[in-house]
């Protein structure tokens, strides 16, 4: 691939390709090019992912408030269907990141749909953001090619960009073997739906637990299940629904992410910290 460059969007032409790229990932345009440039104008960021002079990829956030305090608002992130898994995604975070804290913001927050192991792994293991609200159909029902008519259930992602937990992150990749080893919330099992890949169902759910880190595992193949178990994946976004809210409700954050590959396939899971208390 020709190098890649990550820089903030000039021109109307690069705003308008923004237009397209949401159109090809999401099957619909939600923020068009006047609103991309005039937040780049007012405060905001909008930066783009370019190779061979083509904009491949671009982030998109605004001037917010958020508990009083000043931040970007992430609302949008995407890349080409064919130029993902390239790292792209991560360096226009990581470019994000240099310009807020060069405009004095300190917090960025941006949502994202805790059954996508691929945005969970970027956001929660590579970039260090933490999560601790969720958000049931965030957005109503709204014409997008992934959510299959889905209920559109939303992290709320925060990412503190000059923590000393997400410099540390930043310099590590892998997460601790020792994570594998902690209680799990759901149980899984293969399920009977068929389809081009292994498809997992929760067998047993524990909504009590109150070890001081725990496990929640999700599908590795979300966007697959969507297209050839719809039943399934709704069934996983209600109980992941049930999970993580009564979990957030007794003082856990999602804090972190892993995976690892097994001989049945990919295992993905959610790290539930429980935060300390004014006592502790």
């Amino acid at each position: 691939m020709p190098e890649v460059r990550v820089r903030p969007l000039k021109t109307l032409e690069e705003f308008r390709a923004c237009e397209e790229i949401q159109r090809a990932v999401w099957g619909t345009l939600g923020v068009s090019s006047e609103v991309l440039l005039v937040t780049q104008k007012h405060g905001g960021a909008v930066l783009g992912a370019f190779t061979g002079g083509r904009c491949v990829g671009f982030v998109y956030a605004f001037l917010a408030r958020r508990h009083g305090r000043l931040i970007h608002w992430s609302h949008m992130m995407a890349v080409l269907p064919e130029f993902r898994d390239r790292g792209l995604g991560l360096r226009m975070k990581l470019a994000h990141r240099r310009l807020a804290l060069q405009q004095g913001i300190r917090s960025v927050c941006w949502t994202f749909d805790p059954l996508q192991s691929r945005n969970a792994a970027l956001n929660l293991r590579r970039l260090g953001a933490q999560a601790e609200e969720y958000i049931p159909d965030c957005y109503g029902q709204f014409p997008s090619a992934i959510e299959k008519g889905l209920p559109a259930d939303r992290f709320v992602a925060h990412w503190k960009l000059d923590s000393a937990e997400v410099r540390r992150r930043l310099r590590e990749k892998a997460a601790p073997v020792v994570y594998f080893q902690l209680p799990r919330v759901n149980e899984t099992r293969p399920a009977a739906e068929e389809g081009p890949e292994r498809f997992l169902e929760n067998h047993r759910i524990f909504l009590r637990l109150r070890s001081p880190r725990l496990l929640v595992e999700i599908p590795s193949n979300t966007e697959a299940m969507r297209n050839h178990a719809l039943s399934l994946a709704r069934r996983w976004r209600m109980e992941s629904r049930q999970i993580f809210r009564s979990y957030f409700a007794a003082g856990y954050i999602a804090s972190d992410f892993a995976s690892r590959k097994e001989p049945e396939g990919l295992r993905c899971y959610y790290v539930l910290r429980r935060k300390p208390t004014a006592h502790n």
